[in-house]
């Protein structure tokens, strides 16, 4: 089914049906149960082919992952039945959860490789999906792309859709550039919704190829030729058909100039005697889940491995085969090293850790880098879009990098957990899809900043309009403040901060002697909506909160390691909200308020930024600047990261950031099961009557609530992501397994009642986040203690070419199935 099927689906369903759909995630879920078991059979497996090899091919405990390790899942079911240290007694639910975990469709890291660009056979054709472009420049239309080779050819559990792979890999079409534009390859991500519900991610690197066939070149200098003719005479209403390549053409007056033409027009056309034309070409992997940062490595570095001339390395095909048949997915808790392309052909394999978390305690995966999230939008505006998804408007994102589409489509979505966006997603909508721009249903839609339809975005009151270069937001009419928005922006800004984030902080709270202070207004947007984008000024109720946030009185038993013992079975935890060290005016305070609660400072050493990004010590005497001027030489002086220390990084900011967001979540509706009205029919019977009853008492919650966050809370109450969460907390009477999602919130949800107490029903005071240093560890032990090894790459061919003029069509025969020899 193409993409745009799948959205004409979507279309329909909500607009037939604005219920809750129960069980969204059950069809991305994935099972989890007897894993230790199944890691068992595979570390078998792996010692015995590594005592099959000899000692020398083991890397550490659990050996190298043999060719033959990635097998059928039949072969690994026999291997547990006649294995002697085997359980003696495994039921028939046992065995076929071990072959689900073993099936390629939930071990292969990619689906396919797929080659996309221009079919020499049929010649230049007009993408009729990109509209009416005669009035633009030959080069600067869209023309028709076609998947040139994928490789397998099928597989059984991801059929290959031919129309959507090609329209997202190559967005904008097949476009035409000449050595006066930019050609450099450029990487993006897309995401597809199968037939059956579940998400589909793509990773493309698009480049630029010169042509060197003069049928093709002839037939552009024709179109151009036609161009300039019918511009001088005002005349351009004939329809474009395919071009017959012609022999016959001129070439661009020398002095030609186009009235009315913005300046680089020149780029714009073509001259054959002078310029070299170059095409796009886009090469993809195709992928169950998204590890975009070992798919951005892997389609950069092949790229960069084509061999332009003869010198050492090995073929392309070998590269591909090892990402195709040989890179396992790790599973739910471990960690796998895998080997990618270098960045020259002559260099080793570069050697990357992929972790998975485990579904039943941690956050679901999310590989793309929440930094730049608010390294693009600022804390502000994120917090803006936030409320606007989470109220299910209609959100629409423009960028001129599809990239940065995909980023703040799959962030804002990933920050929503334990909810999850059940309507229309598609990141960067082809041209070709643009009139679902007129859906009147819920969507999270991104579009290239080139396109005509983001140029006429209008002011629609159920809209929200963010362009990402300029950093403007547009706002829906009466937008809701998110609750404790200012303590809320005050949190990231001190994690983001501690992880030295680079961003614009034109926008940011900035808390002076306890107060925020705001030297400008939010992000300026086109649409002026003084009640959506001004923050409340903070009060001094709000600065009491505040300080409670930053020092809590908790049991000896529940405090953190850095607490300090104040002498009477308590200890203080300081959790503070800003710790940059520009921003320490209120330390001061800070120390008079810990002296007079009798804490015991550890050295009476200057102020200072310890690794958790808190405060060491808290003598007050050294000046705020100096200790500023000090930090920053101790931030200049931090060593650059490489690419792959850049990526564990990514996924330690991921990790405090997506808690903080949780913790939000977990303090807003801290108490919404005294609230669930659970029924008192069967199962079968509650599923066909659920639309017509009321599952929920929202007037009896929002009355508990504080009166200023109760118009937020009202209409996020009356979204189709609460419903699908109170249904799941239903449905989770009947089921053994219920929802993952669910599981981990209200898991979080007891943490916080054993911390408060059970007759807490409303937490009126802000509490910054707890849980992120437990999750931090768990990462850290996964990403230090692997537990498979991928075998590198090595070459499949018996003749390898000694080089390529442009990316080939590699050999099939070695790639459109997995070889049983290997």
């Amino acid at each position: 089914m193409t993409s745009e099927n799948n959205i004409q689906r979507m279309t329909k369903l909500m607009l037939a049906d604005q219920q809750p759909q129960l069980n969204s995630q059950t069809g991305t879920t994935e099972p989890t149960s007897n894993n230790q078991l199944a890691d068992k059979v595979v570390m078998r497996k792996f010692n015995n082919s590594a005592s099959n090899n000899g000692a020398s091919g083991i890397k550490n405990k659990h050996s190298n992952c043999n060719r033959n390790v990635v097998g059928t899942s039949e072969a690994m079911v026999d291997s547990v039945a006649t294995s002697p240290t085997s359980p003696g007694e495994m039921s028939t639910n046992d065995l076929r959860q071990l072959k689900r975990e073993s099936d390629p469709q939930y071990s292969r890291f990619a689906d396919y490789f797929v080659i996309c660009g221009l079919d020499l056979d049929t010649g230049l054709e007009p993408d009729r999906f990109a509209g009416d472009n005669l009035h633009c420049s030959p080069l600067d239309r869209a023309y028709k792309s076609k998947p040139l080779a994928h490789y397998p050819e099928n597989v059984a559990w991801n059929p290959f859709d031919a129309h959507g792979i090609c329209m997202l890999s190559l967005p904008q079409g097949l476009r035409f550039r000449t050595q006066k534009h930019d050609i450099e390859p450029k990487f993006h991500s897309f995401a597809t919704t199968r037939e059956d519900g579940k998400r589909c991610y793509g990773f493309s690197l698009v480049f630029y190829e010169e042509i060197r066939n003069r049928n093709i070149c002839s037939a552009m200098h024709t179109l151009q030729s036609m161009f300039i003719t019918e511009l001088s005479s005002g005349q351009q209403n004939h329809s474009l058909g395919r071009v017959r390549e012609s022999p016959v053409s001129r070439s661009l007056p020398r002095h030609f100039k186009v009235a009315g033409q913005a300046p680089q027009s020149a780029q714009s056309y073509y001259d054959i005697t002078k310029d070299k034309l170059f095409v796009a070409k886009s090469i993809s992997l195709i992928c169950q889940v998204p590890y975009a940062f070992a798919a951005h490595v892997f389609l950069s570095n092949l790229y960069k491995c084509l061999p332009r001339q003869p010198g050492a390395g090995i073929s392309l095909e070998s590269y591909v085969y090892n990402i195709l048949y040989e890179v396992m997915l790790p599973q739910p808790g471990k960690s796998i090293r895998i080997y990618l392309p270098p960045s020259e052909p002559h260099l080793p394999p570069l050697a990357v850790v992929l972790q998975r978390p485990e579904p039943s305690s941690e956050l679901p995966l999310l590989d793309f880098p929440l930094r730049l999230l608010f390294t693009y939008l600022g804390v502000e505006c994120v917090i803006q879009l936030l409320s606007c998804v989470l109220l299910e408007n209609q959100v629409l994102l423009r960028s001129n990098d599809y990239q940065k589409l995909m980023i703040v489509g799959e962030c804002i979505t990933s920050v929503l957990f334990p909810f999850v966006w059940p309507h229309v997603y598609a990141p960067i909508l082809p041209a070709a899809l643009h009139h679902f721009l007129d859906a009147p249903v819920p969507f999270v839609m991104g579009l290239h900043a080139d396109c005509e339809s983001a140029n006429k975005i209008g002011t629609e009151a159920t809209l929200c309009f963010v362009d990402i270069d300029k950093k403007i937001i547009q706002l829906p009419e009466e937008l809701p403040v998110f609750p404790h928005k200012i303590d809320f922006m005050a949190e990231i800004i001190s994690i983001l901060d501690k992880f030295e984030i680079e961003r614009d902080r034109s926008y940011e709270p900035i808390l002076k002697n306890g107060y925020a202070t705001r030297d400008h207004d939010v992000m300026i947007s086109s649409c002026t909506l003084p009640s959506g984008l001004q923050a409340a000024r903070r009060s001094k109720e709000r600065f009491n909160h505040l300080q409670e946030t930053v020092y809590t009185l908790a049991g000896s038993g529940h405090g953190s390691p850095t607490g300090a013992d104040n002498g009477i079975g308590h200890h203080i935890e300081y959790q503070p909200l800003i710790a940059h060290p520009s921003k320490i005016e209120h330390v001061p305070r800070i120390a008079d308020f810990l002296r007079r609660k009798g804490v015991r400072t550890q050295s009476p050493s200057a102020v200072s930024l310890n690794d958790a990004g808190s405060f060491d010590a808290v003598d007050a005497t050294i000046s705020p600047t100096r200790a500023a001027a000090a930090a920053r030489r101790e931030i200049k002086a931090a060593p650059t990261l490489t690419l792959e220390e850049q990526y564990y990084q990514d996924l330690r900011i991921n990790n405090a950031l997506r808690e903080t967001f949780l913790n939000r979540f977990v303090h807003m509706f801290y108490a919404y099961e005294f609230f669930v009205i659970y029924p008192n029919q069967a199962r079968d019977e509650w599923l066909s009557n659920r639309e017509t009853l009321q599952n929920f008492d929202k007037s009896s919650f929002l009355s508990d609530q504080p009166e200023h966050h109760r118009a937020f809370l009202s209409r996020f109450l009356e979204s189709q992501m609460f419903a699908t969460l109170i249904d799941n907390k239903i449905l989770s009477m009947w089921e053994k397994e219920p929802d993952v999602n669910l599981r981990i919130f209200d898991q979080r949800v007891r943490l916080l009642r054993k911390r408060h107490g059970e007759n807490m029903i409303c937490a009126t005071s802000y509490e910054p986040c707890v849980m992120s240093q437990e999750a931090q560890q768990v990462y850290e032990k996964r990403l230090h203690c692997i537990d498979i090894e991928v075998t590198p790459p090595s070459e499949i061919l018996s003749n390898r070419a000694a080089y390529f003029r442009s990316f080939p069509i590699l050999e099939k025969s070695v790639l459109n199935q997995e070889c049983a020899s290997r």
